[in-house]
């Protein structure tokens, strides 16, 4: 995004590496697993979208 001043992207950075190696594994992981559950609802609502075509 190009809207975010840079202090706060710095503010970001500096909080993200403040975490060890496992905190961030661990909430990339989480995030991960949430974006996965988020496309795969989108494509199951798009599939019965596409499927009830009058």
């Amino acid at each position: 995004m190009t809207d975010t001043p840079q202090h706060i992207k710095d503010l970001q950075l500096k909080i993200w590496l403040s975490k060890s190696p496992g905190e961030r594994l661990h909430q990339m992981l989480k995030d991960n697993e949430a974006l996965y559950l988020f496309w795969k609802e989108a494509k199951k609502q798009m599939a019965s979208q596409n499927t009830k075509k009058p």
